[in-house]
């Protein structure tokens, strides 16, 4: 349970299960081909569904 104090002193509870599942029983890469090292280098190895996106410098974070 996790329990938060407001400064004007109001409190809330709020109760989460914390899994549903057996711990280790989740295979993240199940069904996903495993990954070819060797074509990292190829244009539009990153895409956005098939799609390879222009790049744009607004939308980095550091420029």
């Amino acid at each position: 349970m996790w329990t938060i104090k407001f400064r004007n002193g109001n409190m809330k509870r709020f109760k989460f299960p914390i899994r549903t599942t057996s711990e280790g029983s989740i295979d993240p890469y199940g069904n996903k081909p495993a990954a070819d090292i060797a074509k990292i280098g190829e244009a539009g190895f990153f895409t956005l569904g098939g799609v390879q996106k222009a790049g744009n410098p607004s939308e980095l974070i550091r420029k």
